[in-house]
C-alpha cells in the first residue's frame, strides 16, 4: 500500500507539473499568437486541427504497442518530446507562425506518447474505491498549480518576454522527466493481440459505453483543449489587453473552481451527484446567453467564472466515471488499451469539430458567426452533462 501511495503521489505531482506547461502552452500561447498574427483565430484553428489529428493517430499506434510491454518507456519518450516541443518554442520565437506543420507535429506526437501511458497508469495504479478520492486530490493540487501560475507566468511574460517565461517551462520539463524514471516499471501483461475493431463492436453495444463515447465526443469539443477554450482565451485577452491580466483572472476562477471542487468531494463521495451535474450543465448555458444579451467586462468575467468552475465539477464527475468504467466488469483488462484508444479518438474528434468550426468563424470574419460558433459549444456543455448524468458511478 506504501508503494502504491508513492506511486500515485509521483503521479500526481508529474501531472501538477504538466498543469504548468498546459496553462503556458495553452491561454499563453494563444495570447502569443493573438500578438504576432493577423489572422489568429484562422492560424490557430489550423494549428489545433492537425495536432488533433496527429493526437488521435499516434494514440492509435501508442495504444498497438504498450498493450503488453513498454508503457514506463513510452512514457519517458513522452515527457522527453515535450520538452523538445517547448524547446522548439524557444528558438522559434516569433517565428513560431510560421512553422506551424513543425511545432504541431512535436505536439500531437509528443501528448499522445504522453497521455495514453498516463491513462492506463491512473486505471491500474488507483483502486476504485480510492478513484475519488484521488481525482479530488490530483484536482486540488492541479488548481493550486492553477492559481498561482497564471500570475507568476502573465507576470513574468509582461514584466520581461515570452521566451524567458519559456525557458522557466523548460526547466519545469527536465524536473517532469527526472520524476518519470522514478515511476516502476509495472509487470508485462500476457494480454490478447490489439484489435481495435472487434473492441468497438462489442463494446458499443453497451449502453453505459456508448454514453461515455458521446461524453467524450462533447467534452473534447468544450472543456478538453476544445475550441471554446481557445474562443474564451481570446475573449478575455481582447478585452483586458495583458497576459497579467490573463493571469489574473485565470487565478481567480482557479480559486473559486477549487472551492467547488472540494465542496463536490466532501458531499458527494458517497452520495448520488445527479443533481449537481444537472446544475453544472445549466448554469454555463444561462452566462453565455447573459453575454451575448449584454457584451460588457463584467458579463465576459460572469461567463468565464460560470464556464471554469461548473465545467470543472463535470469534468470531476466524468473522470471518475470514465476510470471507474474502464476498470469495471464491463471493460476487463484485456480491452483496456483498446477503450481508450477509441475514447482518445472520439476526444480527438470532437476537438477537430470545434476547431474546425472556429476556423469557418475566423474565415467569415463575422462577429455574427463567431457568436454562433460561441453558442453551439456551450449548447454542447448541457448535452455533455445530461450524458455525464446517465453514467453509473462503478464506485463500488
Amino acid at each position: 500500500m506504501k508503494n502504491i501511495k508513492k506511486e500515485t503521489d509521483i503521479i500526481i505531482t508529474i501531472n501538477a507539473l504538466k498543469k504548468i506547461m498546459i496553462l503556458f502552452l495553452g491561454p499563453f500561447l494563444t495570447a502569443y499568437f493573438i500578438k504576432t498574427s493577423q489572422e489568429s483565430i484562422v492560424d490557430l484553428s489550423i494549428y489545433y486541427i492537425f495536432s488533433y489529428i496527429l493526437l488521435a493517430i499516434g494514440s492509435f499506434v501508442v495504444a498497438s504497442i504498450i498493450k503488453n510491454k513498454f508503457r514506463i518507456g513510452m512514457f519517458r519518450l513522452g515527457v522527453i518530446l515535450n520538452f523538445f516541443y517547448i524547446l522548439s518554442i524557444v528558438i522559434l520565437k516569433e517565428k513560431i507562425i510560421h512553422h506551424l506543420g513543425l511545432i504541431a507535429i512535436l505536439y500531437g506526437v509528443s501528448s499522445s506518447i504522453y497521455w495514453f501511458p498516463y491513462n492506463l497508469f491512473v486505471i491500474n495504479k488507483v483502486d476504485n474505491n480510492y478513484r475519488t478520492l484521488y481525482t479530488v486530490k490530483a484536482k486540488v493540487v492541479s488548481s493550486i498549480i492553477g492559481i498561482l501560475c497564471p500570475i507568476l507566468l502573465g507576470s513574468i511574460i509582461t514584466a520581461t518576454n515570452y521566451e524567458l517565461t519559456a525557458i522557466i517551462i523548460l526547466i519545469i520539463s527536465l524536473i517532469q522527466i527526472i520524476l518519470s524514471f522514478l515511476l516502476t516499471k509495472e509487470n508485462e501483461e500476457s494480454l490478447s493481440k490489439f484489435n481495435l475493431k472487434n473492441t468497438f463492436k462489442r463494446l458499443s453495444k453497451n449502453y453505459q459505453i456508448r454514453k461515455m463515447f458521446l461524453v467524450e465526443f462533447f467534452i473534447g469539443m468544450n472543456i478538453s483543449d476544445g475550441a471554446l477554450v481557445t474562443l474564451m482565451t481570446i475573449l478575455i485577452f481582447n478585452s483586458f489587453k495583458t497576459n497579467l491580466n490573463l493571469g489574473i483572472i485565470t487565478s481567480i476562477t482557479t480559486i473559486l473552481s477549487i472551492i467547488f471542487v472540494h465542496l463536490y468531494g466532501k458531499i458527494y463521495k458517497n452520495k448520488d451527484d445527479k443533481n449537481i451535474i444537472i446544475i453544472s450543465s445549466i448554469i454555463p448555458v444561462l452566462s453565455v446567453i447573459l453575454f451575448l444579451l449584454l457584451k460588457n467586462n463584467i458579463t465576459i468575467i460572469i461567463y468565464n467564472i460560470c464556464y471554469v468552475v461548473f465545467t470543472e465539477i463535470l469534468t470531476l464527475t466524468r473522470e471518475i466515471r470514465l476510470f471507474n468504467l474502464s476498470d469495471s466488469d464491463i471493460v476487463d483488462k484485456n480491452n483496456q488499451s483498446e477503450f481508450f484508444a477509441i475514447r482518445e479518438g472520439i476526444l480527438n474528434c470532437g476537438r477537430i469539430v470545434s476547431y474546425i468550426m472556429l476556423l469557418f468563424a475566423g474565415i467569415s470574419g463575422s462577429q455574427l458567426v463567431l457568436n454562433i460558433v460561441m453558442i453551439i459549444l456551450t449548447f454542447s456543455i448541457m448535452i455533455m452533462g445530461l450524458n455525464i448524468k446517465n453514467i453509473e458511478k462503478f464506485d463500488n
